[in-house]
């Protein structure tokens, strides 16, 4: 596909690249259509995914803004692609949604130190702002753009393409259910891209200064519904697709019927797949949209690729190896999203959440503040050192309070990366993120997650409520 080529200084010294959030079918064949044109660098959280000969791979933890740091040093323009929906630890406690948040902070973070000159991401185009999926597309964007980094956003419909969630389960829907249910949001008019098309937007913004602080709609100009999809795929298969068109079924019974077909579908992509069915895709035409389109081919001819070719996606042998390497590291995240009262920031919360602490649980626990600001929680009765907190003056700001977890009979260090509590605000301070990393528990997990995780989970909870109750006014303590 022709596209319009950025201005000769550009490309003359082949531009760096980072792209994150490969192991998707996406990210996998934007690596091979970028390879041409720049060098690339792949951050990469898999622990099993190896380097070949002439690949830059660099394995970095999303949640750390030190390691994503130094995996962007020298790079010109970054691909975010990132989805926080494969596990981190043997436990998170946590919401992909705030942890999304809180890796898109630090990778936009870590792109402004190292003087990138434009993040690159991808969001869904959807006709009513107010869905979920479309609420927290926003609060991305928002903070991938905080930094200061210039960011340049591709708002797209469902992308059809080999490995995609979606061309499997239309394949499952067709050969498993001899009767198809079709809720009233199998006829409305969408407009899916192909993967080809997606990668030529990707190619036509890398670099290009009047993409910058932009964000852009791509669409295809075929319209689909998902019946005609299903018919599609039947007909590829050497099937008849039967359907019993159920307008009134309630879109929990429909999700939950494509959650039974294939188990393994996230409830986030489930939510944004149904929510793109039932809006529809918008889109207004631009000069991207213009060229990413301009060879288009028929939808059906990607369908047929799709269900016949195999997938660029992460191995299942890599993420096997992963999981069960994450599983015997036995560590523990916890991510949650607190209100915060005005005029306050994540200094003030990260002392009033322990002052808190020792208030709710004062017949169990007590907690001391060093000159330092570090904190101990101690066991009542007894004095049993329970957790100790080291503040790290270097890691904080105002808006970002951290400690790192250095010892008491609940933790256990083994190496490696430190364990570590924040408290950080996002959003201009309209919300902030209290997230444990890396945590080791001293109790046998066993054991551990029936009793310390389960208090941790209630009184995260309660913290919440309280800061909901100061934010709207009421007593701090």
């Amino acid at each position: 596909m022709d596209l319009p080529a950025p201005s000769t200084h550009l490309w003359a010294a082949r531009p760096r690249v980072a792209l994150a959030g490969t192991s998707g079918f996406i990210g996998a064949a934007l690596c091979e259509a970028l390879g041409e044109r720049f060098d690339l660098r792949i951050l990469t959280r898999s622990m099993a995914r190896r380097a070949g000969p002439e690949d830059d791979i660099r394995p970095c933890d999303h949640f750390s803004r030190k390691e994503l740091a130094t995996a962007l040093e020298g790079v010109d323009y970054a691909i975010y692609l990132v989805h926080n929906r494969d596990p981190s630890a043997r436990l998170d406690q946590a919401q992909c949604q705030d942890m999304d948040l809180l890796v898109a902070d630090n990778f936009a973070w870590a792109a402004a130190k190292n003087g990138v000159k434009q993040i690159l991401c991808r969001a869904p185009l959807l006709a009513h702002p107010e869905r979920p999926t479309a609420r927290h597309a926003q609060e991305l964007e928002a903070v991938l753009a905080a930094r200061g980094v210039p960011l340049t956003v591709l708002r797209t419909g469902l992308v059809m393409g080999p490995g995609g969630e979606l061309s499997k389960l239309l394949a499952r829907l067709v050969r498993r259910l001899p009767l198809i249910p079709l809720p009233r949001l199998a006829d409305t008019d969408i407009r899916p891209i192909h993967l080809e098309t997606l990668l030529a937007a990707f190619q036509h913004c890398v670099g290009r200064p009047d993409t910058f602080h932009r964000a852009f709609d791509v669409f295809g100009p075929e319209p689909v519904t998902l019946r005609r999809m299903i018919e599609d795929t039947a007909r590829l298969q050497g099937r008849k697709a039967r359907f019993v068109p159920w307008p009134g079924m309630p879109p929990g019974l429909f999700a939950a019927l494509l959650r039974s077909l294939n188990p393994s579908l996230h409830p986030v992509f489930l939510r944004y797949l149904l929510d793109q069915f039932a809006d529809g895709t918008p889109g207004q035409d631009n000069p991207v949209q213009q060229a990413a389109t301009r060879d288009w081919a028929p939808l059906q001819g990607t369908l047929a690729r799709s269900l016949t070719s195999a997938s660029g996606t992460l191995s299942k042998g890599q993420r096997h190896v992963d999981d069960e390497i994450i599983r015997q590291m036995g560590r523990v995240r916890s991510i949650q999203r607190m209100h915060l009262p005005p005029r306050r920031n994540a200094e003030w919360m990260a002392d009033h959440y322990f002052a808190w602490l020792g208030t709710l649980m004062k017949a169990f626990v007590g907690t001391e503040r060093d000159a330092d600001g570090s904190w101990t929680v101690r066991q009542k009765p007894g004095g049993l050192r329970l957790l100790r907190l080291d503040f790290k003056p270097t890691h904080s700001t105002p808006d970002r309070r951290m400690y790192f977890i250095t010892g008491g009979a609940l933790a256990r260090a083994l190496g490696g990366r430190t364990a570590r509590l924040e408290f950080r605000d996002l959003l201009n301070g309209r919300f902030t993120l209290v997230a444990i990393h890396d945590f080791n528990p001293a109790l046998p997990w066993f054991f551990y997650r029936f009793t310390q995780a389960v208090i941790h989970g209630l009184v995260m909870k309660g913290f919440q409520g309280h800061m909901e109750q100061a934010a709207e006014g009421g007593p701090m303590l």
